[in-house]
């Protein structure tokens, strides 16, 4: 089978196209014919070098984070999937991407696809739908509330803009011009494009900022927060998870990470709000397989709107 591996930290040019052995099924695996892989901000980190103490330093490595497929193999100890079941999911290892022909996939992080969607469109939503109800949890956003969307019309800001809409919230969207569009149709009460105007231009104020662009500090966020504001930030690592443990106990405006895990209970929600019409599916840009080097240049080249995806088979 095909396989996207590199063997050393870099820039996409890495990246290469190798024939490996298909996996067999383990205890408490699914082996998956995968359809379609999305590309999301850490694949970049990781495959650079930038979050060594997430992917290890042992190579080969394979990117990818996200998935949909085709169940062909189930393993021992595993109940709730057959053979030929549509199936997403991800996160299951920082270590294991999934950019193959076939992968082995522990169950746990697997749901069936949303019956609303292709692979295409399951494969894109996993990572962000996950990581935008985490943000949405974890700064406590409510009715009411006025909350600042950085980085709002990329993978993950067409669901944190309609999460945060869907409990009542004010929402002010910070969007490059191509996306500005696409922000107001989801249901953004503000639009900023960034490209026009200063963040802080207004002089307003927020309970909740989401740095979906990992592009905003929380030493520059802090001016934009009410005094018992919650600062969301998308880049967890050992230093800020430790920080914010403790500073947070003598500040008023917090300083929270979001830390997304994958289950199948948590897929399967995400699957029925997207089935339910609750939650609208972000735009994507696909590629083949062998246009894998260019997929990643587009999907890091900063101001895409909505994510890059690439379709196997």
């Amino acid at each position: 089978m095909q396989t996207i591996t590199y063997s050393r930290f870099g820039s996409p040019d890495v990246l290469t196209l190798s024939d490996v052995v298909s996996p067999s099924p383990r205890r408490g695996h699914l082996v998956v014919r995968v359809r379609a892989v999305s590309i999301n901000p850490l694949d970049g980190k990781l495959r650079r070098g930038e979050a060594r103490l997430l992917s290890g330093t042992k190579f080969p490595k394979t990117p990818g984070l996200d998935f949909a497929g085709v169940v062909e193999q189930v393993g021992e100890g595993v109940s709730g999937f057959k053979v030929g079941d549509d199936v997403f999911g991800g996160l299951g290892s920082f270590k294991v991407g999934y950019l193959s022909e076939r992968i082995s996939v522990p169950a746990r992080v697997v749901a069936r696809m949303p019956a609303s969607l292709d692979y295409v469109g399951a494969a894109a939503i996993a990572v962000v739908g996950l990581a935008a109800q985490t943000a949405v949890n974890v700064a406590r956003i409510k009715a009411g509330d006025h909350v600042l969307i950085h980085g709002a019309s990329g993978g993950l800001g067409p669901y944190a803009i309609q999460l945060a809409k869907s409990v009542g919230a004010h929402v002010t969207a910070v969007s490059g011009t191509d996306g500005v569009t696409l922000v107001r149709e989801l249901g953004a009460d503000t639009v900023i494009d960034y490209r026009r105007e200063a963040i802080t231009a207004s002089g307003k104020t927020f309970d909740a900022v989401l740095d979906l662009s990992t592009r905003l500090p929380f030493g520059e966020a802090h001016v934009l927060l009410k005094p018992r504001g919650v600062y969301v930030d998308f880049e967890p690592g050992p230093a800020k998870l430790a920080s914010a443990a403790i500073l947070n106990r003598f500040r008023s405006r917090q300083h929270r990470l979001v830390i997304t895990q994958s289950t199948t209970a948590a897929l399967e929600a995400l699957g029925r709000q997207v089935d339910s019409g609750a939650l609208r599916p972000g735009p994507t840009r696909v590629f083949a397989l062998s246009e894998y080097r260019r997929a990643f240049e587009v999907a890091e080249q900063g101001g895409l709107v909505g994510k890059v995806v690439i379709q196997l088979g």
